[in-house]
């Protein structure tokens, strides 16, 4: 359900709401931040104020020059009281003057009280910042209490909250909006690349989505959308003409039994059966290897899994496939490590790739056939060298293609199905190895394959 909300919302709306949240956070964070520092720093002035006035008065009661009724022109709001050890009120500010003593709370000797009440005779709802402090006197101890309203304090937070009160949401709003602008800015050439990629289908691969021309994520993705559309058209390409070769290469023989048996059916007295049983034979032998090869190529264009992967002995797979050779007029040489020639892959893979090239040497070659396998630096290569006429270094590309034959070998006894090196250069590929063909010391052909090595056991 969370997954679907989020798709159904979008990125452009998911990363404006976290945008906005985030901002919010940290603006109310901050309102929070301002406006407590800013009450203390109000509090501490207030309290500062009344300290200089409890001290200077005290001063004035020290020496004995204190008067009944003190002066604070302009301070409305503060309150100056002196009161005797008895309780009795000495002098007074006027705006309390004739008023009992505002509060009977008693400083430590040598400290001052600090603390917040409300004076009553002043206004009982106003909380003020009050200071006490003793001094003695020619009369005796006394006590001066001084205070300083904190309603402008207040005030003055209270007027810092109301415009964060409509400051922040004006600011969350303008984040919002610009988020949603930037976002939509920035995300426009991906809608272009969507937009284009859902109007290309298999017939039309060799389009390519806009590309921003931008050195950031974007451009790498419409880059990357490139690449593997380009590697796409290059694949459908190539299967469309694989199935057209193979499609060319199956009519053949069923249009030669299809010939074969309507003369015999419709000729029966012109007809040899053993002989026609023959001809039929070869051409479902000739079809059958075709089908195999075929289902080879297409299982190595799957893609392969770890699981079916083992440690192989490559020089066992050379020398048993080279046992099994039947031509009695070559020679085959094999030249093969005293350890184990081991490499990770898949065992009939590999067993494929050396039957394919031990075949097709046996079948070009004219009097000898040399196998050397050598694990040097961490690479196992197999080389594989007739006598034979070669292949022309312009036509080695080429036959490493399905279904490509030379002019010289193109008769139906030799040719085969025109897959043999393509399932080997296949495999190779898939086991992240190469093939390389060359000309032979011989004069024939060179095969040489390279893979990657095992360590040895105990390594």
């Amino acid at each position: 359900m969370t997954g679907e909300r989020r798709r159904r919302l979008g990125v452009r709306v998911r990363i404006t709401a976290f945008a906005t949240i985030i901002v919010a956070a940290a603006l109310v964070a901050g309102a929070f931040l301002l406006t407590g520092l800013l009450r203390s720093r109000l509090d501490d002035t207030a309290t500062t104020a009344a300290r200089l006035r409890a001290r200077d008065i005290a001063g004035l009661a020290a020496s004995d020059s204190l008067p009944a009724t003190l002066a604070l022109p302009g301070e409305e709001s503060a309150v100056v009281q002196v009161v005797s050890s008895s309780g009795a009120v000495v002098a007074a500010s006027q705006n309390i003057d004739g008023e009992p003593p505002i509060t009977t709370l008693q400083p430590a000797a040598g400290h001052e009280l600090v603390t917040t009440m409300a004076v009553t005779a002043i206004d009982p709802h106003d909380p003020m910042r009050l200071v006490a402090v003793t001094t003695d006197t020619p009369s005796g101890p006394v006590t001066v209490y001084a205070t300083e309203s904190l309603e402008r304090s207040e005030e003055t937070v209270h007027a810092i909250v109301a415009v964060l009160a409509v400051a922040i949401p004006a600011l969350l709003g303008l984040v919002g909006v610009l988020t949603w602008w930037a976002v939509g800015r920035t995300l426009r050439p991906v809608r272009r690349i969507t937009h284009t990629l859902g109007e290309i289908t298999t017939t039309d691969l060799h389009r390519r989505v806009p590309d921003p021309t931008t050195n950031d994520e974007i451009g790498e993705l419409a880059a990357t959308v490139n690449t593997t559309l380009q590697r796409l058209d290059v694949a459908v390409e190539r299967q469309r003409r694989f199935v057209a070769d193979a499609s060319h290469e199956l009519r053949g023989p069923l249009a030669a039994l299809r010939a074969d048996l309507e003369l015999s059916v419709h000729h029966p007295e012109r007809t040899h059966w053993p002989t026609v049983a023959s001809d039929t034979l070869t051409d479902v032998e000739r079809l059958q290897d075709l089908t195999d090869d075929l289902l080879t190529l297409a299982r190595l264009g799957a893609e392969h899994t770890s699981s079916g992967r083992q440690q192989v002995d490559l020089a066992a797979l050379v020398t048993d496939e080279a046992g099994h050779l039947t031509c009695p007029d070559i020679d085959v040489t094999l030249d093969l490590p005293a350890a184990p020639a081991l490499v990770t892959g898949y065992p009939n893979h590999l067993r494929r790739l050396v039957r394919n090239l031990v075949h097709n040497a046996e079948q070009h070659a004219a009097t000898t056939i040399d196998i050397a396998l050598d694990v040097t630096d961490g690479v196992v290569e197999l080389r594989i060298a007739d006598d034979g006429p070669g292949i022309p270094t312009d036509d080695r590309a080429r036959v490493m293609q399905p279904f490509v034959r030379l002019d010289d070998v193109r008769t139906r006894d030799t040719s085969g199905t025109g897959l043999g090196l393509a399932i080997v250069d296949e495999i190779a590929r898939v086991h992240h190895g190469a093939v390389d063909l060359s000309d032979s010391p011989t004069g024939g052909l060179l095969v040489t394959v390279r893979l990657a090595a095992d360590p040895a056991p105990g390594i």
